[in-house]
């Protein structure tokens, strides 16, 4: 198949990258024109070809006319603002859809997040669930991702690992869990949702479905590193304050205010299991054995 995706350049982006090609399937790579560095280049190895892509000016459904997949991952991870998320995360992957759609790309994906369910507080999660509305009623797939971890280290996971190094990690959200993948795992899954023709008009996780406890999560993460975890809980409303307050300086952090919210109120459950697994898709438990640096 010719498979295209977007965000090609981020953590998971480049897990399915690799994913795909190592199946055979030719990966068009949709990414910011401006990162062409020859850093990039070279982690562009294996791409059949590499198109330029921007979240808030979606191309065209000739983009996307050659291709028999589309996934679409990019999301601008610096925007706070509720209208800034809207005007250009929400609305340009709204478009980035409909235009695939129209295309005739036989299999769309739009990858979600497991922050993505009914009555979520989160502004991300709240975004994210209105492109699956979308998706949905364009006959796409939503897939709801869960903590992704694996030898990557990227994403919201690597911000964790990173808060386990320091002498005393804040503790937040005790009483919370999390859902996990293992980036084996999530590019299986992907792989063969492409690959398939049957409907999946319900978004599905990609994720195990035994939930596993906050506090459990960040010591295996600390001793993956050799390290013991030395914690100390903190009112999560405290944290959420002091990373609003910096982000309005504009000061980088590892992980944004609103990510707060989407790890001490996560999904009750994992949806489609049983779906997924008539494509004879499951999830590892968690372990971060064979994955230490």
């Amino acid at each position: 198949m010719r498979v295209g995706i977007t965000g090609a350049n981020g953590y998971v982006g480049t897990i399915l990258r690799a994913a795909f090609a190592e199946e055979g399937h030719e990966v068009i790579a949709f990414a910011r024109s401006n990162r062409v560095t020859s850093e990039s280049a070279a982690a562009m190895v294996g791409v059949a070809e590499r198109r330029p892509y921007e979240i808030k000016r979606p191309p065209s459904g000739a983009a996307f006319s050659d291709l028999d997949v589309l996934i679409h991952g990019a999301w601008d991870l610096t925007l706070v603002n509720a209208g800034d998320v809207w005007g250009v995360n929400v609305s340009g992957s709204q478009h980035l859809l409909r235009n695939a759609a129209d295309a005739g790309v036989r299999r769309v994906i739009f990858i979600s997040s497991m922050s993505a369910y009914k009555g979520t507080r989160q502004l991300y999660g709240q975004a994210k669930l209105a492109c699956e509305r979308t998706a949905s009623s364009l006959g796409g797939v939503s897939t709801r991702l869960g903590l992704v971890y694996g030898p990557g280290w990227g994403g919201m996971a690597g911000a964790l690992r990173k808060l386990t190094t320091l002498p005393v990690t804040p503790l937040i959200g005790v009483r919370s869990h999390q859902f996990t993948v293992h980036e084996t795992d999530l590019a299986a899954a992907m792989v063969r949702i492409a690959e398939s023709d049957m409907p999946l008009p319900e978004p599905v996780g990609l994720a195990n479905p035994e939930p596993v406890p906050f506090r459990r999560l960040m010591k295996e993460i600390a001793a993956s590193q050799g390290r013991t975890l030395r914690a100390v809980p903190v009112p999560w409303q405290l944290v959420s304050g002091v990373f609003k307050a910096t982000e309005a300086l504009h000061v980088p952090l590892p992980f944004r205010s609103d990510s707060i919210l989407g790890l001490v109120h996560p999904a009750a459950e994992v949806p489609g299991v049983e779906r997924l697994k008539q494509l004879g898709i499951e999830f590892r438990s968690f372990s971060l054995e064979g994955d230490r640096p």
